[in-house]
């Protein structure tokens, strides 16, 4: 009965944490795609730049911690 809750426990936690991911990922593609659509028309100041280099960071960051979660699952050992 203990092992059935924590069960179910974990498979909410981990719904949480994928749909925190999704919308983080999107949150970032979003800035990402605004300071590209901006970078067409103007030069892009410096804060913005770095804003923009952050994002990338912390995107791919992202992108490489959800490729690991899928090796993972599907055990593969060589990513």
């Amino acid at each position: 009965n203990k092992i059935r809750h924590l069960r179910q426990f974990l498979r909410g936690w981990a719904k949480n944490q994928s749909g925190i991911y999704k919308v983080e990922k999107e949150r970032l593609t979003q800035i990402i795609n605004e300071l590209d659509v901006k970078a067409e028309s103007t030069l892009l100041n410096i804060f913005e730049r770095d804003i923009k280099k952050e994002a990338e960071k912390k995107l791919q960051a992202l992108m490489r911690e959800e490729e690991m979660k899928w090796a993972l699952r599907a055990k593969i050992f060589k990513i």
